[in-house]
Parts: C-alpha cells; structure tokens; sequence
C-alpha cells in the first residue's frame, strides 16, 4: 500500500469555508438580538409615552365635564338668559377666567409635555348641554430645548 499525501487544499480550504460561515452566522445573530432588544426598548418607551398621553386625555376629559356642569349649573341659576350675565356668574365660579369667557388649563404627561386645553364659556341654547365652545386641545412641550453643540461640524 501507497501512503498517499493529502493535499493541504483539500482539507484546508473547506475548514475555512466553514469557519467563515459559522463567524458571519455569529455575526447576524449577534445583530439580530442587538436589534431585537433596541426595537422592543424602543416599543415599551412607545407604550409607555401613549400611556401616559390617554391618562392626560382622560384627566381633562373629565376636567371639561366638570367645567360644563359647573356652567350648566350657572345658565340654569339666570334668571334672564343674558350672554353678558352668564359670563359675569361664570367668573364668579372660575376666577382665572378671563373677560371673553376663555378659560385655559393644562394636564401634565411625561417629562416635558403637557396638554393644553382652551375653551371658551357660552351660553347653551335651550335643549342644549354643552356650555362651552373647544378652541384648544393641543400636546405642548414644557421643557427648554437645549441644543447639543458638543461636536464642531459647522465651523
């Protein structure tokens, strides 16, 4: 019998080939997961931010209907349903109200938003429940914006 030689090719470059497939595999499982744990950080954030939103938007749901039960009880109190004198009775009940019959407040969510909600007293036609006529229901920021300037890109 011969001893025959095998030829480094022979054995050597398969065993690379497999080396290099098992590293690129490596390689895309480590990305995936890594991906994986920033899209489910970036959902649970997500989660928490619309959480957070429908506990402001409840809290001044509410508000509102307090404030429209408060001006209904107002107008039903007139004797004389009178714009002027529904308005002078209602800042009786509202201090902050201003002299157009706007009355403004805000809901806190989150670290640096806030939602603001402006309405403006009106007296209800008759039949009617609703004294008040909606002109703002806006997300606000509450916090300065500070810009990052650490890195010189513009010279």
């Amino acid at each position: 019998m011969k001893n025959k030689k095998q030829s480094l090719i022979n054995t050597g470059l398969p065993s690379l080939l497999v080396i290099f497939i098992v590293l690129c595999l490596v390689t895309f499982a480590v990305l995936s997961y890594v991906s994986a744990l920033r899209d489910r950080r970036d959902a649970m954030q997500s989660s928490d931010r619309l959480q957070s939103w429908y506990a402001a938007d409840m809290s001044a749901r509410n508000r509102l209907a307090e404030i429209n039960e408060t001006l209904l009880r107002v107008s039903e109190q007139l004797s004389a349903p009178e714009p002027e004198a529904f308005l002078a009775e209602c800042r009786k009940s509202f201090p902050d109200m201003d002299a157009d019959g706007v009355l403004s407040f805000r809901t806190d969510f989150g670290d640096s938003q806030a939602l603001s909600v402006e309405l403006e007293a009106v007296l209800p036609a008759p039949g009617e429940d609703i004294c008040y006529r909606l002109r703002r229901w806006q997300v606000v920021t509450t916090a300065d914006w500070n810009a990052d300037d650490t890195l010189p890109v513009l010279q």
